[in-house]
């Protein structure tokens, strides 16, 4: 699968089959998160990766109630190392790259944009010098999502000075 057929076709999935992702197929998508660009290259995060039910089950309260947090393989919570620049934006680019192996593999996912930080580092564990920045679900599609409408181009992008368009 190319790049551009991932991204196409990745959509967030909020259903998930009752099936355990193989080791294998895990640390494949996990390489492609260790492979992720990095300013200066430092990989300034850590990953927790939850396939536990118990602690997924605990999880879901701590994401505002989103069931589908319980329901997933795995819950992916990525830790900002502290005092590095650029560190968010790394740990964003590192779960990009998640989400598009993941698709390549046949899996879902799903970031989490609703939950309590604090609370979620208490649960796994996180040192209190660092928090979770981005969790994702990940999972085996029970659903298909109609894909999306988006903006134009002409709405997205300028050329060369703001209010430039094509």
């Amino acid at each position: 699968m190319d790049v551009m057929t991932a991204i196409r076709g990745r959509k967030s999935i909020r259903r998930y089959r009752s099936k355990e992702i193989s080791a294998e197929v895990l640390e494949e998508v996990l390489e492609a998160a260790r492979l992720a660009p990095s300013a200066g290259n430092r990989q300034a995060w850590e990953l927790i990766i939850v396939t536990g039910r118990d602690t997924k089950e605990k999880l879901v309260p701590l994401c505002k109630n989103q069931r589908f947090v319980g329901e997933c393989s795995a819950f992916l919570a990525a830790v900002e190392v502290p005092g590095q620049r650029w560190t968010v934006t790394d740990l964003t680019i590192m779960m990009d790259h998640v989400t598009l192996a993941a698709y390549e593999k046949g899996l879902g996912t799903c970031w989490i944009g609703a939950f309590d930080q604090d609370a979620i580092g208490q649960l796994l564990g996180v040192p209190q010098d660092r928090s979770v920045e981005v969790c994702l679900t990940l999972g085996y599609p029970d659903e298909e999502p109609a894909a999306r409408s988006r903006r134009s181009p002409r709405e997205l992008f300028h050329w060369e000075h703001y209010g430039q368009r094509k």
